[in-house]
C-alpha cells in the first residue's frame, strides 16, 4: 500500500475515534451509574487518547510534507494536546474543565482531519 491509499483511511478513523470521545465525554454525566457506567470508565479516555495519539503521528507529517498546509499539523497536535491536558489535568482542573477539554480537543482534531482530507484530494 502507498502513503496516498493508506492515510485517508487514517483520517477517517481519527475523525470516527474523536467523534466517540467527543460523543463519550458528552455522556459521561448521564450515564455515570447504573448498567452502563462502564461507558464512563477512565479508561476508556485514556484508550480513545491513546488511539488518536497514534493516529496523529501517522497523519500529521506526512501530510503536511504532501500538502505543506501548516495547520492540519497544528489542528491535530493541538487537539491531541488538549486530549492530554485532559485526561492528566482532571485533578486539578476539576470534572468540568475536563470535559470542557475534551470536547474542545475533539472538535479539533475531526476539524484537522476534515481539512486534511480535502487538501490531500487537493494535492494528487
Amino acid at each position: 500500500m502507498t502513503t496516498s491509499t493508506t492515510r485517508p483511511p487514517l483520517d477517517t478513523m481519527g475523525i470516527v475515534l474523536s467523534t466517540l470521545c467527543f460523543l463519550h465525554c458528552l455522556a459521561v454525566p448521564f450515564i455515570a451509574t447504573g448498567v452502563l457506567a462502564w461507558v464512563a470508565s477512565e479508561a476508556i479516555h485514556i484508550g480513545l487518547t491513546i488511539g488518536l495519539g497514534g493516529i496523529v503521528v501517522l497523519v500529521a507529517w506526512p501530510s503536511y510534507q504532501q500538502h505543506c498546509r501548516a495547520v492540519v499539523p497544528a489542528l491535530l497536535v493541538g487537539g491531541l494536546a488538549l486530549l492530554i491536558a485532559a485526561v492528566f489535568g482532571e485533578d486539578a482542573l476539576g470534572e468540568y474543565a475536563e470535559i470542557g477539554l475534551t470536547a474542545l480537543g475533539s472538535v479539533v482534531l475531526v476539524l484537522g482531519h476534515i481539512l486534511n482530507l480535502r487538501f490531500r484530494r487537493t494535492c494528487v
